[in-house]
């Protein structure tokens, strides 16, 4: 719409093309006046306001002779303003983009005065003349590209062919022709070869342009019969890997480019397929004929619309027995396409209407726990490729080969005796058993992931182990479980005494992080609950609460914002605890603004009471808006302390430190709203190189540093971001001690883990002082 004239916009709208939207229930005014960049008034100007919010057009206005514009009926809110004169359009205040213009606020009933100057323009100007000589004719496509900021404007040659064109003032260069023959001056095919031309202020430059000679492509594109032409649907020229200039079929399916001498390919989009096909009958531009035009030479590139193919195959073992309900995927090796289906009682299975191309085929079994390429392949990379042609039938029978079986037994790490019912869980397959034996069959080779998981109705704690399997044999684990403890909860309103349901609590320890994202299990109708099994321990409860109540640490006689203060709750081995009950008093919020360190307003920061994995987000957070704006709900009236996640700075707490315990905590009221807009720092960084220990090649790593004392996430590094020779540098809120935990992991085997320095947990991992600034530098070896 910015770049529609004045006159013929109000014409629209006066035709009922354009309707003004309807006002506000509160509206206010825009006025100003608009000046040439000498100062003198400018008539005829085009004034458009817009959203802030989502830059969706309010309304308009235009200048009169004195330069003053006023539009009345302006929605209150968040605006920015445009000024289109000249075929160029410019943002207030004197910004070309209007993701640079200023923010303006409408209230209702009051005025917004907005003046605005013009930016200093130039022209461009010129006569263009055919190959032979003569003046082109008119109509033909002019482009001024602005070198630094991009800017393309374009206008026509007139019935003598020249043209002029006001321009912003730098430098350009300047583009002649449609897009699938377009050169630069002087005489060039490519932008980057064009000579540039500096416009000044009020300055005129001559670019006269001699067009190079041309050649044709034309062709005619039918359905598969070849008899009925493909009407109005797009056509595209390559040259080389880019597609260059788009064009339409007529009524009888034909198409026409004009064209520099060059190799070009074509390919079309027909709605009967909505797929790209390159000429002739090619899936992708690698298949596709390349078509050399010379000048004053006409090449004709005709293609039929292919048929759709169809791929089939029969699963069976090694024993020729057929395998059933088997997945299968036929996937294009470029991922544009797949296809899926089951295999039948005979192992059969087949997809039609497939996208001509080259494709892979896989075999998951009923359970997933196994995949395999066709033919008898573990990996993708290693898997046969099938070209696909259109209108062909592909057959890709295959044979399951032999997977292998794990038998897990489960006993009491204490007493030896066994433990009988429990369930496996083993590469996304679980077998569950009351009489002590799971037996988990098609399995991987390779060294694998086990969860044991016992009843929830005992003590039993789960154990998480790595085995060892091998194809087409069976192997025997016992696994030994040790004897946790539970905690009985409770839930009431802190100023009746009535029991709450819904309450959802998570248990921690002091020093062991943040919440997890979401919340754990939740209180029945009479505001009781008992948990899950846990490892003995002390433990610090969190309550999740419902409707209108706020969130709290559980403490001895009512909730708390901090975890220090939270109650000790002493879980033993084989028994029930009773917590302190949950009273839950009505929510408040905090709102404010988050600003970086250049004092800018951040978007997309993300605000919290908790700071929980930095890869995963968190339901316990809120973003802030475009003008660096948050809101946190479900508050218990309490002192909380808030983390900032935000791009381009470190996580950091309330006052801008990493440790939660020391970070301000800001008082809410019941009912209420605080305020506290948090200006976030720098900080520090932690800088090095990571090598990786002996092991097989393409593994990628992780870093993730969290503060010494409160356990919380407070940076992370992933190696695909590392540079050469595993160099990473990971910005850290400074001035707090932290520890270093580290994954590393292949698309093959499970994820090792560790701690700096060669410690296996937490507790006994090597702590690593960060400067209030600047960098510290730590090499690390991982695995």
């Amino acid at each position: 719409m910015t770049r529609i004239g004045g006159a013929v916009l109000a014409g629209l709208l006066a035709a009922g093309g354009l309707a003004a939207p309807a006002a506000a229930a509160g509206t206010g005014t825009v006025d100003g006046v608009f000046v040439d960049a000498g100062g003198a008034p400018v008539g005829e100007v085009w004034v458009e306001i817009f959203s802030a919010d989502d830059g969706g057009w309010l309304t308009y206005a235009s200048s009169g002779d004195d330069g003053r514009f006023q539009a009345t009926g302006v929605p209150a809110g968040d605006v920015k303003v445009s000024f289109y004169r000249a075929g160029l359009t410019q943002w207030a205040p004197g910004k070309r983009v209007q993701e640079d213009a200023a923010t303006y606020t409408v209230t209702d009933g009051a005025t917004v005065t907005i003046d605005e100057r013009g930016l200093p323009t130039g022209t461009i100007a010129g006569a263009v003349t055919a190959a032979d000589g003569a003046p082109v004719a008119d109509g033909l496509p002019v482009h001024a590209v602005e070198t630094e900021h991009g800017d393309n404007l374009s206008t026509w040659t007139d019935e003598n062919g020249r043209y002029a064109l006001t321009v912003w003032t730098g430098t350009y260069r300047v583009g002649f022709g449609p897009e699938s023959a377009r050169q630069w001056a002087p005489r060039k095919t490519a932008e980057q070869d064009a000579d540039t031309v500096t416009i000044v202020e009020g300055g005129t430059v001559e670019v006269d342009e001699q067009l190079l000679p041309t050649g044709t492509i034309r062709g005619r594109l039918t359905a598969a019969d070849g008899s009925t032409g493909l009407p109005y649907i797009d056509v595209f020229l390559y040259r080389g890997t880019e597609s260059i200039a788009r064009n339409s079929t007529n009524e009888d399916g034909r198409y026409e480019f004009t064209v520099l001498p060059g190799d070009y390919a074509v390919s079309f989009r027909a709605e009967t397929n909505g797929s790209e096909q390159f000429v002739p009958g090619a899936a992708d531009l690698s298949k596709a004929e390349i078509h050399r035009v010379a000048a004053g030479q006409t090449v004709v590139a005709d293609d039929s619309v292919v048929g759709p193919a169809s791929v089939q195959g029969r699963l069976v073992d090694a024993a020729g027995r057929p395998q059933a309900g088997f997945q299968v995927f036929v996937n294009s090796t470029d991922d544009e396409y797949g296809y899926g289906d089951l295999t039948g009682a005979d192992g059969s299975w087949r997809v039609t209407d497939v996208h001509p191309g080259d494709y892979r085929v896989s075999f998951h079994n009923p359970s997933w726990s196994r995949t395999q390429y066709a033919y008898g392949k573990t990996r993708s990379e290693d898997a046969q490729v099938f070209p696909v042609a259109g209108g062909a039938t592909v057959t890709v029978d295959d044979t399951w080969l032999p997977g292998a079986t794990l038998t897990v037994t489960a006993v009491d790490a204490a007493t030896g005796a066994a433990v009988s019912r429990f369930c496996a869980q083993i590469e996304g397959a679980e077998q569950c058993t009351t009489n002590g034996t799971a037996t988990v069959a098609d399995l991987p080779a390779g060294r694998l992931g086990l969860a044991v998981v016992p009843e929830s109705t005992g003590y039993h704690l789960r154990n998480d182990s790595t085995v060892t399997l091998t194809a087409g044999r069976t192997v025997t684990t016992t696994v030994r479980l040790a004897t946790g403890g539970k905690v009985s909860f409770s839930s009431v309103d802190a100023a009746t005494g009535r029991a709450l349901r819904d309450t959802c609590f998570v248990l921690e320890s002091l020093g062991s992080g943040g919440l997890p994202d979401g919340a754990g299990d939740c209180t029945n109708s009479q505001g009781r609950l008992t948990g899950g099994t846990l490892a003995p321990g002390t433990y610090e409860a969190f309550a999740f609460a419902p409707g209108t109540y706020g969130n709290q640490w559980v403490g001895a006689t009512g909730g708390t914002g901090d975890q220090r203060a939270a109650a000790r709750i002493v879980v033993v081995a084989g028994a029930t605890v009773t917590a302190p009950a949950a009273r839950l008093d009505r929510a408040g919020s905090i709102t404010g603004v988050v600003t970086g360190a250049d004092g800018a307003a951040i978007e997309d920061a993300d605000v919290s009471f908790t700071a929980w994995s930095m890869g995963a987000g968190s339901s316990n957070s809120v973003s802030t808006d475009a003008r660096g704006r948050y809101t946190i709900g479900k508050l218990g009236p309490y002192a909380w302390p808030l983390s900032v996640t935000a791009a381009d700075h470190p996580r950091q707490w309330s006052g801008n430190v990493g440790d939660r315990f020391q970070a301000v905590h800001i008082p809410v009221t019941a009912g209420g709203t605080a305020t506290h807009d948090i200006a976030l720092t720098k900080g520090a960084a932690l800088t090095g190189k990571v090598t990786l220990a002996d092991g097989p090649p393409g593994r990628g790593w992780r870093l993730t540093a969290v503060n010494a004392v409160t356990g919380d996430q407070m940076a992370e590094f992933d190696s695909y971001s590392a540079g050469p020779d595993g160099a990473y540098r990971m910005p850290v809120i400074g001035d707090q001690q932290v520890k270093i935990s580290w994954s590393v992991h292949s698309d093959d085997q499970p994820a090792t883990t560790g701690w700096y320095d060669g410690a296996t947990d937490q507790a006994s991992a090597t702590t690593v002082d960060i400067p209030a600034t600047g960098d510290k530098t730590l090499d690390l070896t991982l695995g």
